[in-house]
C-alpha cells in the first residue's frame, strides 16, 4: 500500500531541515551525555515477496519482489558478513549508546502482507536472520494480509514488530483525531495482543508533517522512519530517519550500492 519515494524534492528537503530541529528541541537531558550520535548503515524496505498475479496493477508490481531474487540477496548478505539487526535495537544503540555488529543491515518489510509468512519469515529462519515488520494491526485476517496468530509467531522466533498505523491511511490527509488514533492505537493494539514493547513507527506513504510527528512522539515511538532514501540515522532526527528502496530488478551490483550508499551506481537505477 505503501508507494515507492521519488527523489526529494526542494520541500522534502527544507522539511527534513525543520524536523531536524524540532526533533532536536525534544532530546532528553539523559541523551545528551550519551555517546551514539549517528549511525550510518542501510534500513532496506520491501512490501511484497512473490511472484506476479495477473491481476496485479502497475503498483502492486512495482512494490514486489521475486522469491528468487530475495534469496540471492539474503545469499549475498551471509556471504559477504552482513549482519541483521532489527530496527529496534538500532533505534536503541542510537538513543543510548551501545554496539551493532560488524556490517549491520535493517531488513524492514511493511504493511503486513500474507506473503511476509509463507515467504519471507521461513527464509529468514533459515538463514538465522532478523527483520522488522511495520504492520496494520486493522488489516490484520483480511485478504491479502497475514493473521494476528502469524505475526504472534514470527514475534515469538525473533522478528520484530513495529507499528505502520490501523489501517494504513495518508496520516497528512486525515483530520488530528484520526491521525492520532490510528498512531497510537497501532501501537496499543500490538502490544496488547502480542506482548512486544513496540517502539518504533513508520510513515504510510511516507507522509508526515510537524503535527504528526509530535503525535508520533507523545504517542510513545522512540523513532520513526519515513520513505526518504538516506543512509544516515541522526539521534536528532530520529523521528525522520531514512530507509532504501529494494527494486524488484536490481542485480546484485545495485544491491550492493544500496548497502553502501554507492550513490554513482544508486543512481543509475532507471526506475
Amino acid at each position: 500500500m505503501s508507494s515507492k519515494p521519488s527523489r526529494p524534492s526542494s520541500r522534502a528537503l527544507l522539511i527534513s531541515g525543520l524536523v531536524t530541529v524540532l526533533v532536536g528541541a525534544w532530546l532528553p537531558a539523559s541523551a545528551q551525555g550519551a555517546r551514539i550520535y549517528t549511525l550510518r548503515l542501510p534500513v532496506l524496505v520491501m512490501h511484497h515477496v512473490k511472484w506476479d498475479k495477473p491481476g496485479d496493477d502497475v503498483t502492486e508490481r512495482g512494490l514486489t519482489i521475486h522469491p528468487t531474487q530475495f534469496r540471492q540477496e539474503l545469499t549475498f548478505l551471509s556471504s559477504h558478513r552482513y549482519h541483521t539487526v532489527s530496527a529496534a535495537r538500532v533505534i536503541r544503540v542510537l538513543a543510548h549508546g551501545g554496539r551493532l555488529p560488524g556490517r549491520p543491515v535493517v531488513l524492514s518489510f511493511d504493511d503486513g502482507y500474507a506473503d511476509m509468512y509463507r515467504t519471507v519469515y521461513p527464509a529468514l529462519r533459515a538463514r538465522h536472520m532478523t527483520a522488522t515488520f511495520f504492520i496494520c494491526p486493522g488489516l490484520l485476517g483480511k485478504p491479502r494480509y497475514m493473521n494476528w496468530g502469524q505475526v504472534r509467531t514470527m514475534a515469538r522466533h525473533g522478528m520484530d514488530i513495529e507499528a505502520h498505523t490501523l489501517t494504513h491511511p495518508d496520516l497528512t490527509a486525515v483530520t488530528p483525531a484520526q491521525a492520532r488514533n490510528e498512531i497510537a492505537g497501532s501501537r496499543a493494539a500490538l502490544r496488547r495482543r502480542l506482548h512486544v514493547p513496540v517502539t518504533v513507527f513508520a510513515y504510510p506513504y511516507g507522509a508526515f508533517n510537524a503535527a504528526i510527528l509530535g503525535d508520533v512522539r507523545r504517542a510513545g515511538y522512540l523513532a520513526a522512519f519515513t520513505t526518504q532514501q538516506g543512509w544516515r540515522l541522526s539521534r536528532a532526527s530520529r523521528y525522520a530517519l531514512p530507509r532504501v528502496y529494494i527494486d524488484r530488478d536490481d542485480s546484485l551490483t545495485q544491491f550492493a550500492a544500496r548497502l553502501s550508499g554507492n550513490l554513482q551506481v544508486v543512481e543509475q537505477d532507471p526506475t
